[in-house]
């Protein structure tokens, strides 16, 4: 397990220091506040590139699977759908060479993390996803996805969303908190959707790193994460580079805002690039999008060429209601929804005084 940016910088105020204290006496996770810091001051800005920078890996030899969950993948009969390379392609998934790498990937903004963004992450490991282009009644097509490694990404800067309630440092020593919950937290729970350690094991879960990405866009993200991985697997196992395949886990909300013109210089050709530069889709119904409403937006035409990278996952319905907005009021309001976060989130929260009525 590798961390990096790990060392607490210098406090001036007493107070902060000793919150800091406290937290880390009850909270064992890393202080992030040097790589947050040198992360903004190099990365953020409208002259820089896309880039996503890895804070902490779970597993040193992130993203390439340890030789366990290898050996249990290889025999496994499950497969990938097939899917097309590029838009309108007859080429499919099942042609790719051994060397490509899926990476499940939850970005968001993480204001705070909480049990459904968790779950995202374990459908993707775990769970049967069905292909968008067969309609919502073609279960019995779906397929496990077969992921490789996992990443959970804190959004720099975020196109719709200003930063209040909490610090980029503190979000960023929450998504550590979340991650350790899903790769350390291997006892029975109420939320966790695996059912034994083999089948805990056989999902890579624990092939986990957190970071940062500095593009509020999924077509940049999409890059950035492919450069990464990429640059990790040469580092860590050399030979030849794989593919990537990003499968971004998001709610019917976002999925929306991925087709959106407004977000893209040139649309549709940067939608195109998202898809060309391996970048898939992965999302839930959520609670308030009725199921007519999204059939009739993967029916629209221009939607056709991209329905066989989209596939949707099915959250179970302890999670599925789980918001960062209503978890915040819940905390300033101390309703019983704060059990929506994991513990040690919880408490960290209450350490800071996070979302309190004058920071909502």
């Amino acid at each position: 397990m590798s961390v990096r940016g790990g060392n607490a910088s210098n406090r001036t105020q007493k107070q902060h220091d000793d919150i800091e204290s406290m937290s880390m006496m009850q909270c064992d996770t890393p202080v992030y506040d040097d790589f947050v810091r040198d992360f903004v001051a190099t990365h953020t800005g409208s002259a820089s590139l896309p880039v996503v920078e890895i804070a902490r890996k779970f597993c040193d030899s992130w993203p390439v699977p340890c030789a366990h969950a290898e050996s249990v993948k290889s025999g496994s009969s499950e497969s990938v759908q097939a899917e097309s390379e590029q838009p309108g392609s007859e080429q499919s998934e099942s042609t790719q060479p051994p060397t490509t790498v899926r990476v499940g990937v939850m970005d968001s903004s993480f204001n705070p993390p909480h049990y459904c963004h968790g779950a995202y992450m374990e459908c993707l490991g775990i769970m049967e996803l069905m292909p968008a282009a067969r309609g919502q009644h073609a279960w019995s097509e779906a397929r496990v996805l077969g992921i490789d490694a996992f990443l959970l990404l804190l959004a720099a800067e975020n196109a719709d969303k200003p930063l209040k309630g909490s610090s980029l440092e503190q979000r960023m020593r929450m998504v550590d908190m979340l991650a350790t919950t899903v790769v350390k937290d291997t006892t029975a729970d109420t939320w966790h959707l695996w059912k034994s350690r083999a089948q805990f094991d056989a999902s890579n879960l624990h092939n986990m790193a957190i970071g940062m990405v500095n593009s509020p866009r999924f077509v940049d993200k999409c890059k950035a994460v492919s450069d990464v991985v990429q640059s990790e697997w040469e580092r860590t196992k050399g030979g030849p580079v794989p593919r990537v395949l990003s499968y971004f886990a998001m709610g019917w909300d976002t999925l929306i805002r991925v087709f959106d013109p407004k977000y893209y210089a040139d649309y549709p050709r940067e939608l195109d690039e998202f898809f060309a530069n391996g970048g898939r889709i992965a999302y839930s119904r959520r609670v308030g999008f009725p199921d007519a409403d999204v059939d009739a937006f993967f029916a629209r035409r221009e939607m056709a060429a991209y329905l066989q990278y989209i596939f949707e996952l099915k959250l179970p319905k302890r999670v599925k209601h789980i918001s960062s907005s209503d978890v915040r009021v819940a905390v300033r309001d101390s309703t019983q929804s704060v059990r929506d976060i994991p513990p040690r989130i919880l408490e960290f929260v209450n350490n800071f005084q996070l979302y309190r009525k004058d920071r909502l």
